[in-house]
């Protein structure tokens, strides 16, 4: 998950630690929510440890962010791109 956020963080230029804090500003919560994500699709781990991660969120937050991106990257195809790549990009780094 933290390897997740790195690489997610660094190409869309957010900082990570602001991921983690309550920092409502656009591109954070876009970062964040592409993080938790792409956390949910390709990690094991719980809602509940991938909230954690990024500042001690609730489970339910990951899910509201796992629908809202589920949801975004259907009607916007710019958005499926950048998923895409950050999903290419982390697979064939942990392979």
């Amino acid at each position: 998950i933290d390897y997740i956020t790195k690489i997610v963080c660094e190409h869309l230029t957010v900082d990570e630690n602001k991921v983690r804090e309550k920092n409502r500003k656009k591109e954070v919560v876009m970062a964040r929510q592409i993080a938790m994500y792409l956390s949910k699709r390709l990690t094991p781990s719980s809602l509940k440890t991938i909230g954690l991660h990024f500042g001690g969120r609730d489970h339910s937050t990951v899910i509201h962010a796992y629908n809202n991106i589920e949801k975004s990257v259907a009607e916007n195809l710019k958005l499926k791109e950048t998923v895409d790549t950050l999903k290419n990009k982390i697979e064939l780094s942990a392979a």
